[in-house]
């Protein structure tokens, strides 16, 4: 099963021509999220078991005071209500067994309606993490995709959230600019904040501290203001497997470095504003199977047949 799932994630689609649609987005991701799902599962193992018993007091707590701080107008979250309910059965929560005692492990809060063409009636809005989430000191996932947060800044409490694996912010209308505080989660295998407003204004050298992360989607965003270090940032990411930096507003040319990246399987740099002469040691890439560099004014070398190239 495990073979199985990694070659999916490794495939991108083909080049969508409005990248900002969400429908067309959404193809990607349903991809990379079931792949991932996986992967959790993983991970998390005997320990990672759902819970047939009831969340703790304070977690619920903490719960509720999030569900307070937030707008939610099509009542997806009716299910938590505070008498007598084990909020392990409230919609989006999950709950693991760890060791013996009952802890909210994820919150799977992205809105489910986003095929549709009114999904933006259905986006959570309001405070993006509210600092109840603190008390959730097992919580391994946290999904807030397709919201409408109304342009809040992510708030440096983030970066206290330690156990976090798996963040995603994808297409949820975050503002003002990235915290540097998201460096703290040495934990996190998946970080998803493309199609938001935030920008990166000094550097991403935050990058630093996120040793595990092995999938990084930061498309659509305007990282104009890194391009001229975007890639010593991408390279102090050890574990990285899969990295989209589409629509970007990158320019000059693709370092030659880029190449020695050899545990790289997806690459995704179209949509941006490089040109010059594709580096011949991309083609020597031995993980690599899918690089999209098209809508880029680049010049091009011949690739072996084992990568799917996009140029």
């Amino acid at each position: 099963m495990a073979t199985t799932w990694r070659s999916t994630l490794r495939r991108f689609p083909e080049p969508m021509p409005v990248l900002h649609h969400p429908h067309l987005c959404y193809y990607l991701r349903f991809v990379w999220l079931i792949s991932l799902a996986f992967l959790l599962m993983e991970v998390a193992g005997v320990e990672g078991r759902v819970s047939s018993e009831g969340c703790l007091q304070r977690e619920r707590d903490a719960l509720l005071l999030f569900k307070a701080a937030i707008k939610d107008p099509s009542a997806r979250l009716s299910s938590w209500r505070a008498q007598g309910d084990d909020c392990c059965a409230w919609t989006g929560v999950v709950c693991h067994n760890r060791t013996g005692s009952v802890r909210v492990a994820e919150l799977n809060l992205g809105n489910p309606n986003v095929d549709q063409s009114n999904w933006k009636e259905y986006s959570l809005r309001g405070e993006l993490l509210h600092p109840s989430l603190l008390s959730l000191s097992h919580l391994q996932r946290l999904n807030l995709s397709f919201n409408d947060f109304e342009a809040t800044q992510i708030p440096p409490l983030v970066g206290s959230l330690h156990k976090l694996m798996y963040l995603d912010l994808y297409h949820s209308n975050i503002g003002g600019t990235f915290p540097p505080h998201l460096g703290n989660l040495t934990n996190l295998r998946s970080l998803f904040l493309g199609l938001n407003s935030a920008k990166v204004v000094h550097s991403l050298d935050w990058f630093s501290g996120l040793s595990s992360l092995i999938y990084l989607d930061m498309s659509a965003l305007d990282l104009s203001a890194v391009s001229h270090n975007w890639f010593s940032a991408v390279n102090m990411l050890p574990s990285l497997q899969s990295i989209d930096l589409s629509n970007n507003c990158l320019t000059d040319e693709i370092p030659k470095e880029l190449g020695y990246l050899v545990g790289l399987q997806n690459l995704n740099l179209s949509r941006n504003y490089f040109r010059g002469k594709i580096p011949d040691n991309i083609g020597g890439m031995s993980s690599m199977e899918t690089l999209d560099l098209s809508f880029n004014n680049l010049t091009g070398v011949a690739f072996p047949l084992g990568i799917n190239f996009k140029h």
